[in-house]
């Protein structure tokens, strides 16, 4: 069973018709990208999935649960994490309460000090508060709560967005680690290289469609990213060809 089967997804706001007959399905175990230009509707893929804001027709089915009939939260509680593009935590309360409250919303948390074997830079600021932090701090916590939840599929919007180099590859590593452990993760993101290196499956949106599908280890070479997205890659910079 996929934790994630999304078939004939419409999705509006208003009379804007955003998204148009999305279907995918990620697999247990599996990280799965989802690339496109701004304006492609990833976001609106995500919020549609834990319905949020848009109206919807189509069906989205985790964990073997229609939800057509159920609520944000209600789908929150199958098991499903949702990390959206702005970082938000709670900033008065320390990292350690940050990660409380999400465990206390799930029967079985896992315990803090598993969290902290997967994110140990956390460790040294449980007592801080957590509006204090960077953002890609910010962004290590929001990862903290999720996993606190035991969660079976992760939404994950842009997390690296802003966030520097050494940040990225944790970010990953974390990603990684959960696939292992037998999350699904869906993961918007921008940044092509730690879809290509991260990725198991990839997929291509634009103007609100999936354009393209494969292994993410295909995108370049396939050259989807230059025909969807407008980026060439394998082209040498304008300095290097003057040069020659």
């Amino acid at each position: 069973m996929d934790p994630l089967r999304v078939t004939n997804l419409d999705a509006f706001y208003g009379k804007a018709h955003v998204l148009h007959g999305i279907t995918f399905s990620a697999s247990e175990g599996v990280v799965v990208g989802i690339l496109g230009r701004n304006g492609a509707g990833k976001t609106t893929l995500l919020k549609s999935i834990m319905r949020l804001d848009a109206s919807t027709s189509g069906e989205v089915t985790i964990l073997g649960q229609p939800t057509a009939r159920m609520t944000t939260d209600a789908i929150a509680r199958l098991g499903v994490a949702y990390m959206p593009q702005d970082v938000r935590v709670f900033p008065l309360l320390t990292v350690r309460e940050n990660i409380s409250v999400a465990a206390n919303a799930v029967a079985r948390p896992k315990p803090l000090d598993e969290i902290l074997a997967m994110i140990p830079e956390l460790e040294p600021m449980l007592g801080r508060a957590a509006g204090t932090l960077s953002g890609g701090q910010k962004q290590l916590v929001g990862i903290a709560r999720s996993l606190s939840m035991r969660c079976r599929l992760l939404l994950m919007d842009e997390p690296t967005e802003g966030l520097m180099p050494r940040l990225v590859t944790e970010v990953g590593n974390i990603v990684r680690r959960l696939a292992a452990e037998g999350v699904c993760v869906v993961l918007v993101e921008q940044n092509i290289g730690l879809v290509t290196s991260i990725c198991d499956q990839a997929y291509i949106m634009e103007k609100g469609q999936m354009k393209w599908h494969g292994r993410a280890s295909e995108v370049v070479p396939a050259g989807v990213l230059d025909r969807y997205m407008g980026v060439n890659v394998n082209a040498q910079p304008a300095s290097a060809e003057a040069g020659r």
